[in-house]
């Protein structure tokens, strides 16, 4: 199937403008995750009322907490609030006048909720690789600290002005440990039982995306940017491609790079596997979200808030 990205791509953001509120499926309920990846997408697209529409109901579905649920009416599990924080602020940074004071009050609740909360630790064990006592975020309350919710709380706090808390500093720490050898990460274990377990792309990617435009360029994240890119052209589900995308974006930041002649191909590939498997609002967000590249919002991080 030719794919004619152009075409494709204006098709999606007029799909977008008229329907800003998605789940993961696409006749699904909608979803905290979805909901702040669109916010994003359109955000990152000049498409102000679809961006306000999502953070508008984002902010409505903020708990007492300041946090954000999976599911947006229910009160737990809470990790999607890393997202809506994001979608806060950049719809702030971007739209100042439309953002009034509620997009400020939301993402500073979520912040204070996720400064608040922390993955269990646990003794440290030989049969397990990583430092179990380095604390970030998990993905249910009171369990142990994982990878994913880690950056993507990392990436809240550090678009929201958090960036040199002891929470942020450590969660950093936990990432670099959670690094494979050779590069590439998993959902948090390195060793269990003497036996190194295999990277996975996103779980590598976000890592990357989270510790975007820290200097200099920690060591075993260099292996894990290898890893990505030795991955890049081979197929991969869309949600996988976009975070990659935006990550080795991240890693080329200083570059002159012509990053449509780099990715053209493996976005083809996903495309054509989206239009043949059936319309799916989340991943086609994240597509466009990861073809904004420099403009992604994921990577403009505000350093002086």
């Amino acid at each position: 199937m030719d794919v004619d990205l152009a075409q494709w791509t204006s098709g999606q953001l007029k799909r977008l403008v008229a329907q800003p509120i998605s789940g993961y499926a696409a006749s699904g309920n909608p979803a905290a995750e979805p909901v702040a990846m669109s916010a994003l997408t359109a955000i990152a697209h000049g498409k102000l009322v679809a961006a306000e529409t999502a953070c508008r109901l984002l902010s409505k579905s903020q708990q007492r907490s300041g946090s954000v649920s999976v599911w947006l009416d229910d009160a737990w599990p809470f990790w999607p609030t890393s997202l809506a924080c994001v979608a806060w602020k950049q719809f702030e940074m971007k739209w100042p006048e439309n953002a009034k004071s509620w997009c400020r009050d939301a993402y500073e609740r979520g912040t204070d909720f996720l400064l608040s909360t922390q993955g269990e630790t646990l003794p440290q064990n030989k049969d397990l690789g990583h430092n179990t006592e380095l604390v970030g975020w998990p993905w249910v309350e009171s369990t142990h600290s994982w990878l994913e919710p880690t950056a993507m709380a990392l990436m809240a706090l550090r678009h929201c002005g958090h960036q040199s808390e002891p929470r942020a500093v450590e969660a950093m720490s936990l990432l670099l440990d959670r690094q494979l050898p050779e590069g590439g990460a998993n959902y948090g274990n390195t060793f269990v039982l003497g036996q190194k377990l295999r990277p996975h792309i996103l779980p590598s990617a976000m890592t990357t995306v989270a510790l975007h435009g820290v200097i200099p360029v920690p060591d075993p994240l260099r292996n894990t940017l290898k890893y990505l890119r030795s991955e890049l052209n081979r197929p991969m589900a869309a949600t996988s491609l976009a975070w990659t995308i935006t990550a080795l974006v991240s890693s080329q930041w200083e570059k002159e790079n012509s990053f449509e002649l780099e990715f053209e191909q493996p976005i083809r590939s996903a495309v054509t596997r989206l239009i043949q498997s059936g319309e799916n609002p989340y991943r086609q967000n994240l597509l466009l979200l990861a073809m904004s590249y420099r403009e992604s919002p994921l990577l403009k991080i505000d350093t002086n808030s």
